[in-house]
């Protein structure tokens, strides 16, 4: 009995590739070139990208909707291990006593100051104040030049931070979130506004 010759098949469409096409591998599916698209924004993925629930995602999408850490404010990268306390993520090195700033490890007991994890020395010694912490740097968007409030969904387009109300076609005024997008000269413009 022969075993039957099955071609192989893009991970993403479904058909088979000609001879001569070029393939992208990854996580041990095939894709042809061109399939390969990030899942918000629909650009070929090329360089980094990251596995979501919806596809994949391009660098520039997966720093826009990435977990924050509620100390730093600085994205926790997909594959690393984070600390959760009250639905908030954390850097496992960021979580921390908010009135000393000495580390709290895993299994370690600490209390609890206005929501912020407090270490038993701080809280023993009845300290209510926090630290010379500084907040989290806030974003300053690009185009309205207004602050970027911690509850507010932004976009990062060129490395620039934008509110998403703000991030909209220089022409038609069509949200750039999650959509393809390019510079015409100062101007930054959705594909039908070549």
């Amino acid at each position: 009995m022969t075993t039957p010759h099955f071609c192989d098949r893009c991970g993403s469409c479904g058909k088979s590739f000609g001879r001569t096409e070029p393939r992208t591998i990854f996580n041990g599916k095939t894709y042809h070139q061109n399939c390969l698209k990030c899942a918000k924004c629909r650009s070929p993925l090329s360089g980094n990208f990251y596995p979501t629930l919806e596809g994949f995602t391009c660098e520039q999408c997966h720093k826009r909707i990435s977990t924050r850490c509620k100390r730093c404010g600085n994205a926790i990268e997909a594959g690393i291990k984070y600390k959760l306390y009250k639905g908030q993520e954390y850097h496992p090195e960021c979580f921390c006593c908010w009135s000393c700033t000495s580390q709290i490890n895993e299994g370690e007991q600490f209390y609890e100051l206005r929501g912020y994890p407090q270490c038993p020395k701080c809280h023993n010694e009845g300290k209510q104040e926090f630290a010379d912490y500084q907040p989290v740097q806030l974003h300053q968007c690009i185009k309205c030049h207004k602050t970027i409030e911690k509850t507010q969904p932004f976009s990062f387009y060129e490395n620039n931070p934008y509110h998403n109300d703000c991030f909209i076609c220089n022409r038609c005024n069509l949200s750039l979130v999650g959509k393809p997008c390019h510079r015409l000269g100062s101007a930054i413009v959705c594909p039908n506004c070549n």
